[in-house]
């Protein structure tokens, strides 16, 4: 089954790029992309990688101005999960 067919495969993946791109091991859906450092360079990176893997137009300002992670990758599942 591919994991990027319901929210929870999105959303792990979504973590996961935000993880790496920020170089923060351990990072939850209820984190928030400043807090863990983040800034207009990490989150074209982001926006980058996600558009990369997951064949869907990211913005940036989407990255950016989402209050937490999980609310971005909620919002990111239902556009790829009506797009498949």
């Amino acid at each position: 089954m591919n994991e990027l067919n319901n929210n929870e495969g999105i959303l792990k993946r979504v973590v996961l790029v935000f993880s790496e791109q920020l170089n923060q091991p351990g990072v939850l859906p209820e984190d928030n992309f400043y807090d863990l450092g983040g800034d207009s360079l990490t989150a074209m990176k982001i926006k980058n990688e996600l558009e990369e893997q997951l064949s869907i137009k990211v913005s940036i300002e989407s990255i950016m101005l989402t209050e937490t992670i999980g609310e971005f990758a909620d919002d990111l599942a239902e556009r790829v999960l009506v797009v498949s």
